[in-house]
This record gives C-alpha cells, structure tokens and sequence, in this order.
C-alpha cells in the first residue's frame, strides 16, 4: 500500500509502514537518536576532548541537567561513534571511549574497584586504594582511551562527606595519572558538589542542557519525533494545537516527552486511529512529572490526584474544547 506519509519519514520509519502493529510499536519503543542543537553542541565538545593530546592537566567537563533531559543519550551516541576496536597486534581490544555508570555512595576505593569489575570482569581486585588507582591506571592505558566518561555522577553523592571528599580525589588522581580527558554526567546536584571543590570546579567546567522552551529548536524536535513514528496518517506534533500540550505534559523534559510520544504512538497504533491528536493524549494514563509526587504522596492516603487537562491546556492558550472532541480531520491513508 502507498502511504503519503513516506515522504515525511525517515527511510527506517517509512519501511515500515506496512508491517504489524508489534513491529511498529517495537521499532518506535527502541533507541532513536535525534540530533538536535545542543546535543550536536556537546557532542562537538567530546570531539574535541577525544582530540585532545596527552597532557598533564586535560581539560574536563560535566555535562549537567536535570533527570531524564537527555545526557546519558548523548554520551551514549558519542559512545557509539568511537566504538571498540579488535587490535590482532595486541591480542586485545582497544576502548577509546569508555562509558561507566559510577556506583552509588562512592568512595575512592570503590570506584577504582568498578571500574576494573566493569571492564575486566575476571580481573581480580587487588586491596589498598593505591593497588586498585595502579591496575586502573594500566588497564586504561592499556585499552588506549581517549576519553573516560562516569555517567550520572550524582549517584556518588549519598555517602558521607569523608566519602564524597575521596570520590573528589579518585577524580583528580585519575586524571592526573591518565593524562586523558574525563566527563562527569549528572543533575544540578553534581554541579553543587563540584563547586565544594575550587580544583574540581576548575577541572570540570559544566555544560549545561536547559529545559526546553516553546521554540523553533522545540518545534523541529517535534518534527523530528514525527519522521520517525510510522504512523499511518499525520499527527502535526510540531502544530500550534499539539506543541504547547506536549510541552506541558513532559514538563519541557525530553526523555519525559519521548515516553510520553511512545504511549501515544502505541494508543495510535492499536486504536486504530493511526494518527496523535490531543483528544488521545488527555486520555492516557499519564501524570505530568511535576505532579507526581504530588500523586504520589496523595496515594498514601488511598487518594488520587485528579488534573483537570482541559484546564491546563486553556491555561496555556493551546487548544479548545471543540477542538480536542474534533475527529474529522481527513484521512491521509
């Protein structure tokens, strides 16, 4: 069947078009990239971390945000950009980019001990704190890498204050000792931390990734997310009616958007409507993040927390009544 959306999907969408609903709703649920300006923004600044020669002091960097905005997709797709390389030459693997999420409540020893259990799972962990900062030192160097990221670094910031002060430390040994380029992800509770720290504050300058905002960059990753549902009748995510809705219901959170297009891609697809309309999103099961804890605290007294969308959305100025009962629109298929 000749669909008119083809023209308006990416090719991977656009093939499948045709196929069942479970390949479709599979296809979307996976991970799509879509680089938009701030993403290609730290991505060029890893590039130029990657690029960077052994020195002394590297430069650093935190990429900071707050939950679910969107850092851990990026370092993920810089991640993916240098991959593992085979070397016959040496028997091994080179890892130009390693990726580690860094273990929670952590202290010096402890990260050092992740780090060889992550990388070399049979390796046995020598004890002492600068046994364990040595085989580290060598592994890494061993792997040849260009750039050691420790993503959501806020994890490490639950231990006591004595913990959190030899975390710091293990930060400025490693980069000291590997004379490459570390990157430290986290909310804005990494970047408080740093700045307890006036050596780390200047090791580590943030880069930020801000809340989204009702802009042409918003409106484009809208059409972006639209190219890549295969979906068989169009949606208008990027439209005056559905923007300022979505926007709203993600809380200008691009993770939290991405779930929330995935349930309504999912209701579209086995509704039958084929299509994203207003009317569909105010009837999914779903909580702004914002009022969730708000929700949450209402259930432990056997209560629901009632949102009024129609409220919210006239609130906002983004679409009628009249509007969100319309299903008339004409059918694209």
């Amino acid at each position: 069947m000749t669909h008119k959306r083809k023209g308006t999907l990416v090719a991977a969408a656009a093939q499948r078009l045709d196929a069942d609903d479970g390949d479709r709703i599979e296809f979307f649920r996976g991970r799509l990239w879509i680089g938009y300006p701030k993403a290609r923004a730290v991505l060029a600044k890893l590039e130029r971390l990657y690029e960077y020669p052994e020195v002394t002091r590297p430069p650093n960097l935190l990429v900071v945000t707050e939950t679910n905005n969107g850092k851990t997709s990026i370092v993920e797709r810089f991640k993916e950009l240098h991959p593992d390389v085979d070397d016959p030459l040496s028997d091994g693997v080179k890892m130009p980019v390693v990726l580690l999420d860094t273990p929670p409540s952590g202290d010096e020893e402890r990260l050092y001990a992740h780090i060889l259990k992550k990388l070399r799972p049979t390796t046995r962990v020598p004890n002492g704190k600068d046994a364990k900062l040595i085989q580290v030192e060598r592994l890494l160097q061993g792997l040849q890498v260009r750039v050691l990221i420790l993503d959501e670094f806020n994890n490490s910031l639950t231990g006591q204050a004595n913990q959190r002060q030899q975390m710091y430390n293990a930060l400025k040994g490693l980069s000291n000792g590997l004379r490459r380029p570390i990157v430290l992800t986290g909310t804005y509770q990494a970047l408080t931390a740093l700045r307890s720290d006036p050596q780390l504050q200047n090791r580590f300058p943030p880069m930020v990734l801000p809340k989204w905002e009702l802009n042409r960059d918003y409106l484009q990753l809208l059409t972006s997310f639209e190219a890549l549902m295969p979906l068989r009748r169009d949606s208008g995510l990027a439209s005056e009616q559905l923007a300022p809705l979505l926007l709203s219901m993600s809380n200008r959170n691009i993770g939290e958007l991405k779930n929330l297009l995935v349930l309504a891609f999912e209701e579209a697809v086995i509704s039958g409507e084929e299509r994203i309309t207003a009317k569909l999103l105010l009837r999914l099961d779903w909580l702004p993040p914002d009022l969730r804890d708000q929700a949450a605290s209402a259930a432990e007294y056997g209560m629901d927390v009632k949102l009024d969308y129609q409220a919210r959305i006239r609130e906002l100025g983004t679409v009628s009544e009249d509007e969100m009962d319309d299903e008339s629109d004409g059918d694209d298929r």
